[in-house]
């Protein structure tokens, strides 16, 4: 379900809901206020025979008096009046069957409590109501007033307002229907829109919402600046994205070059130290010969017993022994840069793995930034 349809139903609810509120509050009070004049008006009726049994009027007269409040008020719908002697008995009815009949025990407690005593029945409101005749005389008036009109007019208002109340309903949901699609719906499905187009690479979208003053219209202007930043982000991620290609290809190239040289001077420095290899063996063995020719010389004097023209050899063999410590030294020395050599191979073979990788990512990045149309 749509925004705009969820803020329709929404608006529908609450006004539906004021106005079954409004017609509810209406109709009880309106009811009650029918019910408070029916009770005045059958006070006032009451009134009128308190005036007659005050002035000694004879009990014979008061059937007509009533007969001609009945036909003045059409709402009336009887009026009893009983008399107190020894027991409360009907002396006067509008309808004269009930003349001589015994007073309802609500007149009893009316006169006894000397309050009036009112009930509602459907439509029908009875007043029992205790009045004092002349030279004290306790009467009794049992008034019933029928409020069915005004509970129809009442009812007929209610409809009215009801028809006008739905009405106004439809209008209200008409114009909610096209001011959240006018004002809502259409500005922020505009920009759902456009935001797809961004998703897609477009990033050249105009909102007709920008030129709105409100929320909407400040909410869609920065929705177009960020379409424009992040038109100048990608264009700078394309470019840094090439950058980053072409360092790690030419890193990788010098990378080669570096990994070649340190693979070369590692050979050149194994022939050199074969070739050192190979002069110590020949020192040695020239360090064999002098020594068997000091030995041989050693023994030829000893034959002759004179070694003064025998020639020394020990000088010689110093000489050789000190050249073999230092081809030793230099063996020594050879093996820390060929350890060396080996170790920047290794490192320069794993840097250029690692551009290697990096190089992809950064063409990945750079196809990528490409297929936006920025």
């Amino acid at each position: 379900m749509t925004l705009f349809r969820k803020l329709v139903i929404l608006f529908s609810v609450v006004i539906l809901g004021t106005l079954s509120a409004t017609l509810t509050i209406v109709y009880f009070k309106s009811r009650e206020s029918i019910i408070d004049l029916s009770k005045e008006k059958a006070v006032s009726i009451v009134q009128t025979i308190d005036s007659a049994l005050l002035s000694d009027v004879p009990d014979y007269q008061f059937e007509s008096v009533l007969l001609n409040l009945k036909r003045q008020n059409p709402d009336l719908v009887s009026f009893d009046i009983y008399k107190l002697n020894d027991f409360l008995y009907d002396i006067a009815s509008t309808d004269p069957r009930r003349i001589g009949s015994q007073a309802s025990p609500s007149s009893t407690i009316a006169l006894g409590e000397r309050r009036i005593l009112t009930s509602l029945e459907g439509s029908t409101i009875d007043l029992v109501v205790p009045l004092t005749g002349y030279a004290g005389m306790q009467y009794s008036a049992n008034v019933r007033l029928s409020i069915a009109a005004d509970l129809a007019s009442l009812k007929g208002l209610l409809t009215d307002i009801l028809v006008a109340g739905a009405c106004a309903l439809l209008v209200a949901v008409a114009c909610a229907w096209l001011f959240t699609r006018q004002v809502l719906s259409k500005p922020l499905q505009s920009m759902m829109d456009a935001a797809n187009e961004i998703a897609a690479g477009n990033f050249s979208v105009t909102l007709d919402a920008s030129r709105r003053r409100d929320e909407l219209g400040s909410l869609a202007r920065g929705f177009e600046r960020m379409a424009r930043s992040l038109q100048q982000l990608v264009a700078q991620m394309g470019e840094t994205a090439e950058e980053l290609y072409s360092d790690f290809k030419q890193l990788i190239e010098n990378g080669d070059y570096t990994a070649h040289g340190a693979l070369h001077m590692a050979d050149v420095l194994q022939h050199v130290r074969d070739g050192i290899e190979r002069v110590m063996a020949n020192v040695r063995q020239l360090d064999g010969h002098l020594a068997e020719a000091a030995a041989a010389a050693a023994a030829t004097a000893e034959t002759r017993r004179s070694r003064s023209n025998e020639p020394d050899f020990e000088p010689m063999r110093r000489t050789v022994s000190r050249l073999m410590e230092d081809l030793t030294q230099v063996m020594r020395d050879l093996d820390g840069l060929s350890t060396t050599a080996r170790g920047q191979l290794s490192a320069v073979q794993q840097v250029n793995r690692t551009a290697g990788r990096l190089s992809e990512r950064a063409s990945e990045l750079h196809q990528l930034m490409a297929s936006f149309e920025v």
